[in-house]
């Protein structure tokens, strides 16, 4: 036969070499174990934990610096814009044209109008004129006419009280279009940005509502707008202190106090809160809450920063305080796990002092100090255990994981089930995946026959030779491939 390419012998045998690393690394890291296999503690400096408050499980939340006040400015629905005078960034101050409206069509109203106020005036005088003569005719008029002079007289004095009426209306009308030809180009009332131009009525995608045809941002005093979410919206309130912490410089902080948390503006969209952890990811509503800055000076509009409650994390306390989780009390002594000269685990009595309620923290009298790593205590830490140094956060999930791990399995794999969790890589039965793979990948025997992919998969019986003989394909089709001959 003509030459034919190997490719799905080679594919094969990748896909068996993929398998088998994917499960010795899920093993691995599963284990929480060192490279020769011994479960491992993890564990944070003292000094990364305490510079991170309360083992950097405060709750923090993301927000945004904006100006104190925001002008949105309507244009009048009667009217034509004729030109926009300013861009979108530019700056802005009190009186600034904003843009200006078309007085063609305004001049044409004006002129109308006092048509019809002159219209109105000259009835009044003929009325009073008609009313005049005919009180002249009634006083020499007979007795038998004298009521119906009377009753074209009344008539007359009402049709004067409704033109009088009218007069008075347009005279009104009349001063509105004058000051709307005054009013013709629109100014800005505050100093600021230029944040939005809406030429096109554009509408808000959330509420509906028309955007304001132009926005102005004030510039001066700002205010940090945040997010809540509904699963964690009653661990703030109104009027409660805070501490705002650049992203970028953790060391600058600003503080504030919560002003407003906005229950009727609701935010739909995946959790914008700030975890240790980063959040869980689930659906969930938000919403904005705001806090006045104490001082704003460093501050930009527009940067973005975290929000955490003020609990006196920032306060300067003497000496070394623990957050009380990781410590461990036990027949009345208190103690830590640590990390000790030779990377493995130990058991450290420590003497406390004094405890802060807000910070949930022991003041540590003795026996550890900032340049110690210590671990989160769990049920599988063990004196000895080889140590492995990592991230607050990183380690509190490792041993967490190990200990969760733990409890599901003791440590094996043999405790994923029909429900297709990688049972004991025994080919994962009815509802799993990767049927068909046994302890042996497959029974490749001496000769080099990989027979271990039945006849629900591929690749069946691929032999020394190279032939992959009929039924190697699902739908039944027959394939083979040689060696070159």
């Amino acid at each position: 036969m003509h030459k034919k390419k190997k490719v799905i012998i080679i594919a094969g045998i990748i896909i068996a070499v993929v398998l088998i690393a994917v499960a010795v690394l899920f093993l691995f890291l599963r284990s929480g174990s060192t490279s020769s296999g011994e479960a491992a503690a993890y564990v944070s400096s003292v000094k990364e934990i305490t510079s991170q408050g309360s083992a950097g499980m405060i709750n923090r939340f993301t927000g945004v610096v904006e100006p104190q006040e925001t002008l949105d400015i309507e244009k009048s629905s009667e009217k034509t814009v004729k030109e926009i005078l300013v861009n979108e960034g530019d700056s802005v101050t009190v009186g600034t044209p904003l843009f200006s409206y078309d007085t063609d069509e305004i001049n044409l109203k004006l002129s109308q109008a006092q048509l019809d106020l002159e219209g109105f005036v000259n009835e009044i005088n003929s009325l009073y004129t008609q009313i005049a003569s005919l009180e002249k005719e009634k006083r020499s008029a007979p007795a038998d006419e004298q009521l119906s002079y009377t009753t074209q007289i009344q008539e007359k004095q009402n049709d004067v009280r409704r033109a009088e009426y009218n007069k008075k209306s347009k005279e009104v009308e009349i001063e509105q279009i004058k000051k709307s030809l005054n009013n013709a180009t629109v100014t800005c009332e505050i100093e600021g940005v230029v944040k939005s131009i809406n030429q096109n009525g554009e509408v808000d995608n959330m509420t509906g509502n028309q955007l304001p045809f132009m926005t102005i941002l004030a510039t001066g005093n700002y205010r940090i707008k945040g997010k809540i979410n509904e699963t964690n919206a009653w661990t703030i309130n109104e009027g409660a202190p805070v501490i705002i912490r650049s992203r970028i410089d953790e060391t600058a902080t600003w503080t504030g106090t919560i002003t407003k948390i906005d229950f009727e503006n609701q935010i739909t969209n995946n959790n914008n809160y700030y975890y240790m952890d980063g959040g869980n990811g689930e659906q969930s509503t938000n919403y904005p809450f705001y806090i006045e800055l104490a001082t704003s000076s460093g501050l930009m509009l527009g940067q973005h920063v975290f929000i955490e409650l003020d609990n006196g994390q920032t306060e300067e306390k003497e000496g070394l305080w623990l957050t009380e989780s990781y410590l461990v009390t036990e027949d009345n002594d208190t103690y830590v796990w640590v990390k000790n000269d030779k990377d493995r685990l130990e058991k450290r009595s420590v003497q406390i002092g004094d405890y802060d309620s807000d910070l949930m923290e022991y003041q540590i009298l003795s026996g550890l100090n900032d340049t110690d790593c210590i671990a989160w205590p769990t049920g599988i830490l063990k004196e000895g255990m080889p140590c492995i140094v990592s991230s607050v956060s990183d380690m509190i999930q490792r041993n967490m994981e190990a200990e969760m791990n733990q409890n599901i399995d003791d440590g094996s794999m043999d405790g994923m089930d029909n429900a297709g969790d990688m049972g004991d890589m025994n080919g994962m039965d009815e509802a799993g995946d990767m049927g068909g793979m046994d302890g042996d990948m497959g029974n490749m025997d001496d000769a080099g026959d990989m027979s271990g992919m039945d006849s629900a998969g591929d690749m069946n019986n691929i032999d020394g030779n190279g032939s992959m003989d009929a039924g190697g394909t699902s739908d039944g089709s027959d394939i083979s491939v040689e060696e070159n001959k």
